[in-house]
């Protein structure tokens, strides 16, 4: 969609000076947020290593407990895989066995317009010009004749 806006004549135009957005508060305030939050995750990394050197056995247990989860998140992964192999198998049979027929009957109809379009032009439209064509020289010979009888071989003003 075209806008339209109003046209001021060069002579007219005035100097515009730039002048940047000014920055509100809520930056500051999020730039906060975001360095609490760093420093939060800094603290709870350091406090989870001291209490994995000082406690030994709880730390063999979380191990053993992280271990038990990353396999289980592996066999979910691969289950996973298996589902989307599946899903592309289904989608490569769906586009042999309904686009490609629906591509082939496309192809055919273009096909059958194409030959329409060349038999119209080829039976009907350029006879009709040829006529057209004949039709007006023979009018403009008929005319330019009476005009000649007419005028006794003079113009017409």
């Amino acid at each position: 969609m075209q806008e339209n806006y109003p046209s001021v004549p060069v002579d007219e135009r005035q100097d515009v000076e730039f002048v940047e957005p000014q920055h509100t508060g809520s930056n500051t305030g999020r730039n906060i947020a975001i360095g609490v939050g760093v420093l939060v995750v800094l603290a709870l990394i350091v406090l989870a290593t001291y209490g994995m050197v000082t406690n030994p056995g709880v730390t063999e247990v979380i191990r053993d407990i992280s271990i038990i989860v990353l396999a289980l998140v592996s066999i979910i992964i691969g289950v996973f895989m298996i589902i989307l192999t599946f899903q592309m198998w289904q989608l490569t049979r769906l586009v042999q066995d309904e686009i490609k027929p629906i591509l082939e009957s496309t192809q055919r109809t273009v096909s059958t317009v194409r030959g329409t379009t060349t038999f119209m032009s080829d039976k009907i439209t350029k006879p009709a010009i040829e006529a057209a064509s004949i039709a007006a020289g023979i009018s403009a010979s008929v005319r330019q004749g009476v005009g000649l009888l007419r005028g006794n071989g003079r113009k017409r003003r």
